[in-house]
């Protein structure tokens, strides 16, 4: 099969963007802050927020992944300057809504924000991280991790590949 090489590499992951133990008590919330992040560093435009939230509302975007549920919110290329992957640990678990049913919610605790231009690489990005979100080895240092520095390196050591 060979190995797969992606049209984006591991530099989308940003540091600067990097969130440990944010203080959030719903996902509104959690776009609200690093929302306005994101476009402060101009990362995205005004049209990032309400477009994510909207889409989020309709389809969300938590997963049953074991042992933790994550969620991986995303939205249209209109919003987007550049792309990147946000990680973010936050400090209490919140409510999201489960992408596969959306009446039903998780307890999440880890999100990772991803924003790009091509609904090619939003698939291929989704495939990555669910490889990755499967392995305990990778996943347990980003609970355990005590500084932003540490999560960030335990995120950006992830496998980027997928099955």
């Amino acid at each position: 099969m060979g190995v797969k090489h992606f049209m984006l590499g591991k530099e989308i992951i940003m540091r600067d963007l990097t969130a440990l133990d944010l203080d959030a008590k719903s996902c509104e919330q959690v776009f609200d802050i690093m929302g306005a992040r994101f476009l402060e560093k101009g990362y995205v435009n005004e049209r990032y927020l309400p477009t994510i939230k909207e889409r989020e509302a309709q389809y969300p975007t938590a997963l049953p992944v074991e042992p933790y549920p994550i969620a991986i919110p995303h939205t249209m290329a209109d919003a987007i300057l550049k792309p990147f992957i946000a990680p973010v640990r936050l400090k209490n678990t919140v409510e999201w809504g489960d992408m596969s049913d959306p009446d039903n919610k998780f307890d999440v605790k880890l999100v990772c924000m991803l924003v790009f231009k091509d609904p090619g690489e939003h698939i291929e990005l989704l495939q990555i991280l669910m490889h990755n979100f499967q392995k305990s080895e990778w996943v347990n240092p980003l609970f355990s991790a005590k500084t932003e520095d540490e999560f960030f390196e335990a995120f950006n050591s992830m496998e980027w590949a997928h099955e």
